[in-house]
């Protein structure tokens, strides 16, 4: 394994514990409710950063390379500067609505929660792009450091506004934002080395065929990013309704912890293979972005594999040592969760096929199916009784929008992965020790279960990513 890649693995090891920590401080600081509200104040801004943002922000990533050759990173992030504020604008006036129609008001500070949706659209969206970036763009090193420092600080300054104001989640949320201020400077200054900003040339570059095109791969994004969020999220709000966002804390606290770690595992293996297959789509044809693919895809989908047997395994053990005590009965919302993000991050991968061959439309139908799957579901059906049910329903929406982004994926690159099952399964076997272990809430003993089973997790993955060439 090269030297890269082990300070890539260690980095991610590293925002793993802190995203772990994290979970442990809020769930012991903040009350259900407070909790509950915190997913619904990301809940909000989520809808901003999808349906808003992270379609310019694809293109963004997707030209970056190209931008990088020609000296035109500052003014590239630039537009996209400008184009937050205009999103801003837009979420101060629906806000505005939001509060008019819902009970919000009684949850959060107007004013409050404006300023924190504004500085999360403005600083959290341009920091984040800015340290992506310098990833795909080579600079893996700064990344990782980068991403370290902000977690870091976020996590000592949510604490610390919690113990100096009140311990609410909007607070705790205002402590993420001001370590992302802190480090943006330094993140902006590093990104743009080399390049100087040319207000010409941007007036130049932005003509009605550039406008276009970008619209015509942002709009299907959006409508796709959309019904994404619908899928994610919609959930939390219908939860807060129909039940209570004390209800809404103990799921999304399960359900959270097996988003965390696959999140975490998504993030390395992108931070990793994304570089790598964005420089092989230049520049190719079809047959080569397809071979691009499925070589990346065969070596990720084991690792998927083994991290979804992980978390079902270790669901009891997750929610012991990451979550408070009042929270311990949410394992079983973990252990549906692992299967729900499993289907995620393999629609996520899947979803690369798409945008490889620029053709993003192709995706808006499965997450459409979906969508309307978990919204009708849980708008008709009454699970007061059973809320087990609830997260049932979220998996299977998750499987029917992977199961048809295949068909539809597998139309625009032929789909060939060729993956050993027989070895795989052979590799996961060793997870079904925890069923014969004794039960126990010592959190020290099932820290150390978790810790054994973790690093055999990443014994196994280290096996198989060699393979890259």
């Amino acid at each position: 394994m090269d030297k890269n890649l082990v300070f890539i693995i260690s980095g991610r090891i590293v925002q793993i514990l802190i995203t772990l920590a994290s979970i442990r401080l809020l769930t012991s600081l903040l009350n259900p409710e407070e909790v509950g509200n915190y997913y619904l104040a990301t809940s909000i801004l989520a809808f901003f950063n999808l349906v808003f943002l992270n379609a310019p922000g694809m293109y963004f990533s997707r030209h970056l390379l190209e931008w990088q050759r020609s000296k035109n990173l500052f003014n590239a992030i630039f537009i996209f500067i400008l184009w937050s504020l205009i999103v801003a604008v837009i979420s101060v006036l629906s806000l505005n609505v939001l509060f008019e129609i819902s009970n919000y008001g009684e949850k959060f500070d107007n004013q409050i929660f404006i300023l924190f949706i504004i500085l999360s659209i403005l600083v959290s969206t341009i920091h984040r792009n800015l340290i992506y970036g310098a990833n795909t763009i080579g600079f893996t090193r700064e990344f990782v450091i980068f991403s370290i420092i902000t977690s870091l600080i976020g996590l000592a300054s949510s604490v610390g506004f919690i113990y100096l104001f009140e311990a609410s989640s909007l607070y705790w949320l205002f402590g993420i934002i001001s370590s992302e201020c802190l480090v943006l400077y330094f993140a902006f200054k590093f990104f743009i080395k080399g390049n100087l900003l040319d207000i010409k040339k941007i007036k130049a570059t932005i003509t009605k065929e550039r406008l276009q095109k970008i619209f015509f791969f942002s709009l299907p994004v959006a409508v796709t990013t959309f019904l994404m969020w619908g899928q994610n999220m919609s959930y939390r709000f219908i939860i807060d309704y129909k039940y209570s966002a004390e209800a809404l804390g103990y799921i999304a606290i399960g359900l959270g912890i097996a988003s965390s770690i696959f999140g975490s595992l998504e993030a390395l293996i992108t931070q990793y293979f994304n570089p790598i297959f964005l420089k092989d789509l230049l520049d190719s044809t079809k047959e080569g972005r397809a071979k691009a693919w499925n070589k990346m895809a065969s070596i990720i989908m084991p690792i998927y594999f083994f991290a979804l047997v992980f978390v079902i395994t270790m669901s009891e053990k997750l929610i012991i040592v990451l979550a408070d005590n009042q929270f311990h009965e949410s394992y079983h919302y973990t252990l549906i969760g692992a299967f729900i993000e499993f289907f995620r991050v393999t629609t996520n991968l899947l979803n690369g096929i798409s945008q490889a061959e620029l053709k993003t439309n192709k995706t808006i139908l499965p997450y459409l199916i979906g969508f309307s799957v978990v919204v009708i579901s849980l708008l008709i059906f009454d699970f007061s009784r059973n809320l087990t049910m609830i997260p049932l329903v979220l998996a299977l929406g998750y499987f029917l929008v992977c199961f048809f982004m295949y068909i539809k994926m597998n139309k625009l690159l032929e789909i060939k992965t060729p993956i050993n099952l027989f070895k795989t399964f052979i590799y996961s076997t060793p997870f079904g020790i925890v069923f014969v272990l004794p039960s126990n809430d010592n959190i020290f003993y099932n820290l150390s279960c978790l810790a054994i089973f973790g690093i055999y997790f990443l014994i196994v993955s280290k096996s198989i990513i060699p393979m890259v060439p």
